[in-house]
């Protein structure tokens, strides 16, 4: 029977389980009646009424303020019930909150949310010194708010305010307690017992406690409580508070708030400062209070009654203050209501930012738990500005999005981006594709994003976005898989080399350099190095630099195996492999990537000339050593010749048709399945039909002059080819499924509508046809009938020898 009455009183706590004891200082601890302990709510309980259901993890753990009573404490008991009945009435965001607790004859128990008292929180604190200076601000303000409360509209009086009354939240947010001697206004004061307390008494109350019989004094009764503020911000600065005389030193108080800390500890009751008016002066100009800090809070507070205009121009600030700002606030106050107000605020794309630096301070389950979610959200958005801050913004989140997310449900909302018509969205999609391109499966990655890729690289109207697009392709070369790579970059990167615009074709040549290792030896010699001898003669010195600087790394390379062949399966060991070292893929293309635009000023008021490799029309011999041929030829020769000519015509035209990555009529990637069947890339077949008129004119005899009239004779076609504006760039894409085939039907109807764009002027400055009207027209007829023989039979495979078609000089 006596078991029942020596039980342990904690038990009375069915729905919490108590854990390890909070030890106060011991200069505090003498101040309080309170033990602190935490506590943990347990899975199976029942919550009060009007108590929502808790979540898991860091919201289930709590405080619990016990007091156990033993003999002769009828005082200090009588003062915890006062305690527990004022805690559990008075509700202020400020005011500690009750949870649950107990009330017996022996015991007493106050269950809050998780808190720490204040002496233990300062003392700990990492903070810089202006982020500590912002906490404390922020903290004065919310315990002098509720002392106003507490006075002003509950026409109470807390009678006990210190540093063993206030209390620290995990967000950093300071909470009051310790009500065991609060009494009404009009009410007597308890007597304090705690003799440790006496230095907090004003100087118009009797040591022995009670109110003092004038009335004048005590129509200023809560002027305790303005005193008793005084002694807890001398004790924030200083330490606890040894006695009354200690006030009169400031101390380590900032300036700023010495002259309204005077003011609060004025012998005249009268005289001071009530807790409202200290918040006012300390929030007037150059005030304690007058911080961004607090301004912030304040506005996040009040930010459903703001309009659209102040919550934009609030988060556009917001970002770049949050470095001076306690950690604990920013982590747990600031950021959920960032949340809040982009779920239920209508806050818009201008949260983001902040949202996105503030989740640097989460660990990884909390960032999946509270980021991750409005990120798949936000890219599901058709706002473009929201849109584009998600794209800049890219690589604050990326590391915490898993491969599932990104494959399923981000990535099909990114690539809308590509064939938007705004082009900051299609280079900034284009750009986010090197970060996300090392968690793409096999299909995005190698099917759906080179389709894309394709399609911009070939028909985007904005040179800056091509480029871009060569840069990412080499960028993520090492992600794609290993069978595709090969062929797709020997596909890519010479197809920018043919670009009209400069850049384009210097990302070519420098992606070349960089991927070099997943090329075979055998597609160096015979693909890579004559596309890059093209641009050995480009219109750019830059480009020209850069294609002689390349090819001489390519050549060494192939001297190093030719003298040592031992060493040709070590140069190609990367040509199949995957997982490679990507330490030094950021270097060569930070150029592109990220300051296009301080490169592409240097272009802009220049004639832009087309590179010499667009020059779709084969290269002829020089006008003297042609004019003195034709001078020769006999009439039967020269209709032989004629013919192969437009035979040569007709070739050139189906080559400008397959003008993307050396795709066939049937435009997919099965024609580069077998690279022996690939053409090469420069069209070397042609070049040896107009070098095989025969002519008796010996080379070695042409004078410098020829020479001279040759090249310049060869600019001026170069010159007269169309730009890039001129193609047919804009052409939509409907159908993902069949984009190549779609990309083809594009450029066919643009060599229907302009037939002279296949053809070079330089051919007639160098073939005299006949004057005559007549002979024309016959020989037109003749020659479309020779041409549909010709088609007939197939078109011409590039490198075919043909017979009595060689020239010698």
């Amino acid at each position: 029977m006596w078991g029942f009455f020596t039980r342990d009183p904690t038990k009375d706590l069915v729905n919490f389980e108590i854990q390890e004891q909070v030890q106060f200082d011991p200069q505090i601890q003498e101040r309080t009646i309170w033990t602190l302990n935490n506590c943990k709510r347990k899975s199976s309980s029942v919550l009060p009424v009007g108590t929502s259901q808790p979540q898991q993890n860091q919201d289930s753990l709590y405080s619990v303020f016990s007091f156990q009573f033993r003999q002769g404490q009828e005082n200090l008991f009588q003062s915890a019930k006062n305690a527990f009945k004022r805690t559990k009435m008075l509700r202020h965001p400020s005011i500690l909150m009750f949870q649950d607790g107990i009330e017996n004859d022996k015991s007493i128990f106050i269950v809050t949310e998780r808190v720490q008292p204040l002496f233990n929180y300062l003392r700990e604190s990492k903070e810089n010194d202006a982020q500590r200076l912002n906490e404390i601000s922020w903290g004065l303000y919310q315990i002098a708010t509720a002392l106003n409360f507490i006075n002003s509209d509950c026409k109470l009086v807390h009678n006990n305010v210190n540093m063993s009354s206030v209390f620290v939240n995990r967000a950093g947010e300071w909470k009051l307690l310790g009500l065991e001697y609060s009494h009404g206004i009009q009410d007597q004061a308890p007597y304090k017992h705690l003799t440790t307390l006496d230095c907090y008494t004003s100087p118009e109350k009797s040591p022995l406690g009670g109110l003092n019989s004038n009335q004048n004094v005590r129509q200023h009764e809560s002027g305790a409580d303005s005193w008793a503020l005084g002694c807890l911000i001398w004790e924030i600065f200083n330490g606890a508070l040894p006695n009354v005389n200690a006030l009169k030193n400031p101390g380590q108080i900032p300036q700023r708030l010495v002259q309204t800390y005077m003011a609060l500890i004025n012998p005249s009751p009268e005289k001071r400062l009530t807790p409202s008016k200290f918040v006012n002066l300390c929030r007037q100009s150059n005030g304690f209070m007058n911080n961004h800090f607090i301004d912030t809070l304040l506005f996040l507070e009040e930010i459903q009654i703001k309009d659209t205009n102040e919550k934009t121009k609030f988060f556009t600030e917001l970002t770049n203050k949050l470095d001076d700002f306690p950690s604990q606030l920013c982590k747990y106050k600031i950021l959920p209501q960032l949340l809040q107000a982009y779920e239920y605020g209508n806050a818009g794309s201008s949260v983001l930012a902040p949202l996105f630096k503030l989740g640097k301070l989460l660990d990884e389950n909390e960032y999946k738990k509270n980021i991750i979610p409005v990120v798949v959200k936000l890219f599901s958005s058709t706002d473009r500005t929201t849109r584009m801050r998600l794209l800049s913004q890219l690589h604050l989140f990326v590391e915490h999005l898993s491969a599932s997310i990104i494959n399923d449900q981000i990535f099909p909302h990114i690539c809308l981006g590509f064939n938007d018509s705004n082009p900051a969205i299609r280079e900034g999609t284009i750009r986010s594709m090197v970060l996300l391109a090392p968690k793409l499966n096999y299909n995005n990655i190698n099917v759906e994003l080179m389709k894309h890729f394709a399609r911009l690289q070939a028909q985007d109207d904005q040179g800056m976005i091509r480029t871009n697009t060569t840069v990412c392709i080499g960028k993520i070369a090492p992600y794609i898989n290993p069978q595709l790579r090969q062929r797709i970059l020997l596909s890519a990167f010479p197809k920018a080399m043919r670009d009209p615009f400069p850049l384009s074709r210097l990302s070519g040549i420098i992606a070349l350099a960089n991927t070099d290792r997943f090329y075979t030896l055998k597609d160096i010699a015979t693909k890579v190095m004559p596309s890059l001898c093209c641009l050995t003669v480009d219109p750019e010195k830059d480009v020209r630099d850069e294609a002689f600087k390349t090819l001489k790394q390519f050549m060494q390379k192939l001297e190093k195996v030719s003298d040592q062949p031992e060493l040709a399966l070590d140069l190609e060991k990367d040509v199949q492999s995957c997982n490679l070292d990507l330490k030094n893929e950021t270097s060569w293309t930070s150029w592109a990537m990220t300051s296009l635009s301080s490169k592409m000023t240097g272009y802009k008021n220049k004639n832009q000339q087309p590179s010499i490799a667009l020059n779709t029309q084969p290269l002829g011999p020089p006008p003297s050593i042609n004019a003195a041929a034709k001078s020769e030829t006999k009439p039967e020769e020269k209709k032989t010749d004629e013919a192969k000519i437009e035979v040569f015509k007709e070739e050139k035209k189906i080559e400008s048709i397959n003008s993307g990555w050396n795709f066939e009529e049937d435009n997919d990637w099965k024609d580069l399945e077998d690279d022996d069947q690939m053409e090469p890339l420069e069209p070397i077949a042609p070049i040896k039909a107009n070098l095989s008129t025969k002519s008796t004119v010996n080379p070695t005899n042409a004078s410098k002059s020829d020479w001279s009239e040759w090249t310049n004779s060869f600019e001026d076609e170069t010159n007269q080819l169309p730009k890039a504006s001129s193609y047919n760039w804009s052409s939509s894409q409907t159908n993902d499924d069949d984009i190549f085939n779609n990309l083809v039907k594009d450029v066919k109807i643009s060599e229907k509508k302009n037939p002279q764009s296949s053809s070079s002027s330089g051919w007639d400055s160098w073939n005299d046809w006949s004057d005559s009207k007549e002979t024309k027209k016959q020989e037109r007829v003749k020659k479309q009938t020779e041409n549909k023989q010709k088609i007939t039979a197939g078109p011409l495979k590039l490198g075919q020898k043909k017979t009595n078609m060689n020239f010698e000089f």
